[in-house]
């Protein structure tokens, strides 16, 4: 059997304040193998985020443990951010500085990864060359980011988050700034390139026919403190495009399992 390229085992995290203890997440488990893209959904505030701030090394966890390729990463209580370069975050904003063009936009992983030899370097900025070019932005590389639309930064942004090559890519919320209509065309965008670049991605969303229309498996968490509820396989790749899969005639059968299953966390 093949090891799972991110394995969650046991990951729980307790808040402690004055006030007391506060559990967010409770013996979540779950696998991600090589070439999945997978959603996580759930009640409003019932830990979504956390989970993955948890997974890209932002926040430290409690207990459990998380495995990259079979191998345990992040130091048990460590009182500092732990990063890994081979989980690529991108956040709900695109976070683009706009003083800077869109190259160097793209190019800003590359002057915090301290350990590139200068070999390395010129090959990776090689790499952000050929995606802009391959994704049409190219002609826009001495831009700067307000010169760009919504959806053109968001491709930008990840872009960015592809130049150091990451084995996973951690999506939190990332269209939700967007108006409906660039967000179902970016919806595409993002998917095209994950696919073609051959990534394995997490994506945490609210909006239950984005989470369908884009992956191969849904994370129904429940209420807080958030376990794994349920655990949906969705077949709709060969529909094509996001924007293609919703109009499967089994879009709308997904949509009222995931929905059922996350309303009857609110009664409870």
């Amino acid at each position: 059997m093949n090891t799972p390229l991110l394995k969650i085992e046991n990951l729980s995290l307790t808040y402690h304040s004055s006030r007391g203890e506060t559990e967010a997440l409770k013996n979540v488990n779950f696998d991600v193998n090589v070439g999945e893209f997978i959603a996580i959904v759930g009640p409003s505030g019932c830990g979504k985020t956390t989970l993955l701030n948890i997974i890209g090394g932002l926040l430290q966890k409690s207990r459990g443990n998380i495995y990259l390729d079979g191998k345990k990463i992040y130091e048990e209580n460590s009182k500092k951010h732990q990063f890994n370069n081979n989980i690529g975050y991108m956040f709900q904003r695109d976070h683009l500085f706009e003083w800077r063009t869109i190259l160097d936009n793209v190019k800003l992983g590359l002057e915090f990864d301290k350990k590139l030899t200068k070999s390395e370097k010129i090959k990776k900025e090689e790499y952000i060359l050929f995606l802009l070019e391959k994704y049409g932005l190219i002609d826009f590389k001495n831009k700067y980011p307000r010169e760009l639309s919504g959806g053109m930064r968001q491709r930008v942004a990840l872009i960015r988050t592809l130049a150091l090559n990451p084995k996973i890519l951690l999506l939190d919320e990332p269209f939700s700034a967007l108006d409906f209509q660039t967000r179902l065309k970016v919806c595409d965008d993002v998917s095209n390139i994950i696919t073609k670049e051959n990534k394995t991605a997490l994506l945490v969303t609210h909006d239950i026919s984005e989470a369908i229309s884009l992956s191969d498996k849904i994370l129904v968490l429940s209420k807080r403190p958030a376990t794994v509820k349920k655990i949906v396989d969705i077949d709709l790749k060969s529909s094509g495009l996001p924007l293609k899969r919703r109009e499967n005639k089994n879009f709308s059968k997904y949509f009222e399992e995931i929905w059922r299953n996350i309303k009857d966390e609110e009664k409870e």
